[in-house]
């Protein structure tokens, strides 16, 4: 069990005076099986006295709210903490194969009701299906291993083919040009990875959250320093949504803290919004996340960076208690 602080700063200051803005916040840790959020705080300055709250169509939890004062400045400062712990990963064992997940699957849907797995099934503008990436499960077993394992066995393959390089891409940058560079951070990563798994008849979500690490040796850790992380979650019909890092090859752990799930970026983009007036803007953001108290197997091999509602993710693995957007590292 860890319980982590997290602290999100968001500063966007404009060349000339805003008369409004208008914003849309995902930055609330989610309350899962292995995942509880036990505070959040947003400080907004200046003040938004029309702050409100709702959850959103996935079971993310959405603040909005407007400014109608002249500013140059918004500062916007989310403070969370939440205890976590590890997830009951289930032994491959259990899995089918991926050849007789795909038939599992179809029945789920069009026999069983689980119409909401369909939507992950799709493309979407940030996760189109692209060739390239289905083959990059080419050579691995679909007929007898376990899926557990062919989805290790295919973060295993991102690992060999892919290289952590944060100025290889921005926001926008298209997932075919991640494929010709094979150069890109978590957030192409992950796409890619629901490319694949997707076309592989795998309902595949995005997760977008935050992951605590280790500083390196002999140095403090850096206040502002860490980012917003995301990885991929996949349904396995046998034990429900499993999460998977492609960017540290590993299936998830105590150190990732959910915020929120979709189908791609966009539907859990952190913050989202327009201004009236301003002219020219910069955005800043600052990323904090340390533990108050770790008590894990090995608690020095946190993984190291390269610098509530009925929702579609209900079913969730057991666990022992279960304008502008930002871009992810």
């Amino acid at each position: 069990m860890v319980t982590i602080h997290i602290t999100h700063e968001t500063t966007y200051r404009h060349s000339g005076p805003a008369t409004a803005a208008w914003q849309m916040l995902q930055l609330q840790p989610r309350s899962e099986p292995a995942q509880e959020c036990i505070s959040f705080q947003l400080e907004i300055k200046p003040a938004a006295p029309d702050l409100t709250t709702r959850l959103d169509y996935f079971g993310n939890t959405r603040h909005f709210f407007s400014l109608r004062e002249s500013h140059q400045e918004l500062s916007i400062i989310s403070r969370s903490t939440v205890r976590r712990s590890s997830e009951a990963r289930p032994l491959p064992g259990i899995t089918q194969p991926l050849h007789a997940t795909r038939r599992q699957l179809a029945t789920l849907i069009h026999s069983r009701g689980q119409f909401a797995l369909e939507q992950f099934l799709h493309p979407t503008p940030a996760v189109p299906l692209l060739h390239g990436a289905k083959i990059l499960a080419d050579g691995l077993d679909a007929q007898t291993s376990p899926l557990i394992e062919w989805i290790a066995q295919l973060g295993r393959k991102f690992s060999d083919h892919f290289v952590f390089d944060a100025t290889a891409t921005n926001i926008s940058t298209p997932l075919v040009q991640v494929l010709q560079t094979r150069r890109g951070v978590c957030q192409d990563f992950t796409h890619l990875f629901l490319s694949c798994a997707r076309q592989h008849g795998l309902p595949a979500a995005y997760v977008s959250g935050y992951l605590l690490t280790n500083p390196p040796p002999g140095q403090p850790r850096l206040l502002g320093a860490d980012a917003m992380h995301a990885w991929a979650s996949i349904f396995v019909p046998e034990v429900g949504w499993v999460d998977y890092d492609p960017t540290n090859t590993c299936f998830i752990g105590a150190s990732h803290v959910a915020v929120a799930r979709g189908r791609d970026y966009t539907d859990v983009s952190p913050t989202r919004g327009v201004f009236t007036g301003g002219g020219l803007h910069q955005l800043k953001i600052g990323v904090t996340v340390e533990p108050e108290r770790v008590a894990l197997t090995h608690p020095g091999e946190l993984p190291r960076m390269h610098t509530q509602s009925q929702s579609p993710f209900h079913s969730r693995l057991p666990g022992p208690s279960q304008s502008q957007s930002q871009s992810q590292s």
